[in-house]
């Protein structure tokens, strides 16, 4: 089984990557454009694009990402560097992989996962509109399926143990804001399908949280997610375990033999959304990768780690890469639609 998200994430305290890309998409629907320096009137068009899930399968190294053409999102997906198209790309994925896709035209996080029969699978999450009254949903294939709770919330991100789903996300409250309801997080939890969710506590520490990003089980009472907030963090079961004091995200959390990786951002200026150094974490030891930079995936490979994500000081600026080995290897991504 593989568990594999850099989910956003083809890409993310204040403001996280996903809500990056939803100003981004809803810039490309209105008169407002992107300018140079961030979001805002100015230029009438752009490109830009990050890298997400990560891993080797048939020999292959494989990547899915996904790009923004002036608020048209599609995925992107690379084969040792090359992009290819989606047919050839499930080709060449084992059975049992999840891995991220863009956002979809409801600006829903999607997942696609080859089941174990080699049936393709596609998952969507809201990500927090109130749509059905705030309940606790998600989209398989084109299916609504409503978590049996009364408290309102979301589920964000999915992982599989052995053709098994896993469901991270977070309960959260109604606020007022200048567009309208929204959905607050306050309470994260795990979820493997049954009647009940795990909920998680909070770090002590944590000032702003925002939501979890993903999940990775190693068994059936060993699992990993990874926190948003205003500092690095992850569970392990259901501690909190904090790998910065300083502004960051983790956006993938995986275990290779009796290692642990967490893979994300620090931002040594303490800034949200600009400036950010790509780095991850090998049993809490901070290894950096690169400045203005961001990591969403990581794979490792025997000896050798790679890491997906994007080379940018802010969003606008943001094109595809990989590191391997803390090597940065950058991924074409305007020859294909």
């Amino acid at each position: 089984m593989k568990e594999l998200i850099c989910e956003k994430s083809k890409t993310a305290g204040g403001t996280s990557f996903f809500l990056l890309l939803g100003l981004l998409f809803l810039s490309g629907c209105t008169k407002d454009r992107i300018d140079p320096n961030g979001i805002g009137p100015g230029t009438t068009s752009y490109s830009l694009a990050s890298a997400q899930s990560i891993f080797i399968d048939s020999g292959k190294l494989l990547i899915t990402g996904y790009a923004n053409n002036s608020g048209h999102f599609s995925t992107r997906y690379w084969a040792d560097s090359i992009s290819i198209d989606r047919s050839e790309f499930i080709e060449s994925v084992d059975n049992g992989t999840v891995f991220r896709e863009s956002v979809d035209e409801s600006y829903r996080t999607v997942y696609s996962y080859k089941d174990l029969k080699g049936e393709n699978q596609k998952y969507r999450f809201d990500q927090g509109s109130l749509f059905r009254g705030g309940q606790n949903f998600f989209y398989k294939n084109d299916s609504i399926i409503t978590l049996d709770t009364i408290a309102i919330g979301t589920v964000s991100s999915l992982s599989f143990l052995e053709g098994a789903p896993y469901y991270a996300g977070y309960f959260g409250k109604i606020v007022k804001t200048e567009a309208g309801d929204a959905l607050s997080p306050v309470t994260p939890f795990i979820w493997n399908g049954g009647p009940a969710l795990l909920e998680l506590p909070l770090p002590s520490e944590e000032a702003f949280f925002q939501g979890t990003s993903n999940v990775h089980v190693e068994g059936p009472n060993e699992f990993y997610v990874g926190s948003r907030g205003s500092l690095p963090a992850y569970w392990k079961n259901t501690e909190p375990i904090v790998l910065d004091t300083r502004y960051g995200e983790v956006w993938q959390v995986t275990k290779s033999g009796t290692d642990v990786y967490a893979v994300g951002l620090i931002n040594k200026d303490g800034s949200n959304s600009t400036g950010h150094t790509a780095c991850y974490w090998k049993n809490e030891e901070l290894v950096e990768l690169e400045e203005d930079a961001q990591a969403y995936g990581i794979f490792v490979d025997g000896d050798d780690i790679y890491v997906s994500g994007s080379v940018g000081r802010v969003p606008v600026e943001y094109t595809p890469c990989f590191w391997k080995n803390g090597i940065r290897v950058d991924l074409p991504f305007h020859d294909r639609k």
